[in-house]
């Protein structure tokens, strides 16, 4: 196997992470949907590993079976921006929110699927944004990933962002995958990347005027890529997003970090996991978890993931913490 060390992205940094996930998804892509230029350079089994560098920081390491390099993962990344910007997952509004829309895109992507005139991408991606099994004055229930508000529309920016990655994703992929990262990319983090958190009060800038957004483009759109790995699902009546839990009246996204490289089907089964001492039979090193924090004032709809911290075992395989 070949193996490229992508040093930009952190095991501990929620953005990262799923990233990381974007990006196995990305490159292990079918033949049929691959652009092009990945056809003629087939990579074979691609899988996602961590290690831990010099500075006993653990982050992504992609294998695969024929070789691969960061100039050939940014004449791919384009390629996928310039196709999941059009997606109907994407288009059909400009926000999570119209059931009836939801449910007629759905259904058409379920149609092509079954007459096999496309793949389950848009499927994937649509079941990971909403549920419409929970039914509320035709309103549709999203995806705990969702985390924006106001003036902020989902489908809109990562639209956005996918046209940006599209233009210029040469420079901003190298930045994503080795790093430093410089966050001097004018797109909103949608709320996944902590080190944008606003706490408006201890900084020396008035809110009003504090309107300039910061991140780092292309790894906000592989986050995006990695979506599909997080289906909501119901619950007792209540959606669930895979990944997140309720703990003492807040909600935590929580990611496992394993050893050895694995599949992308493997990786699916392992986000989906209870959390257990199982994860340490199945090769898991550390599960990570940050907290949704609300911004804006005790009264403020703006959220955002909060600093990651480990997540600490629970003392018998059948406990969840």
């Amino acid at each position: 196997m070949n193996v490229l060390d992508l040093t930009g992205l952190k095991a501990r940094h929620p953005l990262g992470f799923l990233a990381a996930c974007g990006l196995l998804r990305c490159l292990a892509q079918p033949a049929q949907v691959a652009s092009a230029r990945r056809k003629s350079q087939d990579l074979g089994q691609v899988k996602l590993g961590w290690r831990i560098d010099d500075g006993k920081e653990r982050v992504a390491v992609i294998h695969s079976e024929h070789p691969i390099d960061i100039p050939a993962i940014a004449q791919e990344v384009p390629c996928t921006a310039a196709k999941q910007r059009c997606s109907p997952a994407w288009t059909w509004s400009v926000k999570i929110d119209d059931r009836t829309k939801y449910q007629q895109t759905s259904q058409a992507a379920v149609k092509k699927l079954l007459d096999r005139v496309a793949t389950r991408s848009d499927a994937d991606m649509l079941v990971a944004l909403a549920s419409d099994l929970i039914a509320e004055k035709n309103k549709l229930r999203k995806t705990a990933f969702d985390l924006t508000s106001g003036n902020q529309r989902l489908l809109k920016s990562l639209v956005n962002t996918a046209k940006g990655v599209e233009q210029n994703a040469e420079h901003q992929c190298e930045e994503t995958l080795k790093g430093p990262w410089r966050y001097q990319d004018g797109d909103h983090s949608l709320g996944w990347d902590p080190q944008t958190q606003r706490l408006h009060a201890l900084r020396g800038i008035m809110p009003g005027q504090d309107n300039e957004n910061r991140s780092v483009r292309a790894a906000v759109f592989l986050a995006s890529l990695a979506l599909p790995m997080f289906p909501c699902f119901t619950v007792a009546g209540g959606l669930q997003t895979t990944g997140f839990q309720r703990e003492d009246n807040d909600d935590w996204f929580s990611w496992p970090i394993w050893r050895e490289p694995i599949s992308l089907a493997t990786l699916r089964s392992l986000v989906s996991h209870p959390f257990n001492r199982d994860l340490e039979q199945r090769g898991v090193d550390v599960v990570y978890r940050c907290c949704v924090a609300h911004t804006g004032g005790s009264q403020g709809n703006y959220q955002v993931f909060g600093h990651p911290e480990e997540r600490h075992w629970p003392r018998s395989v059948g406990s969840q913490a």
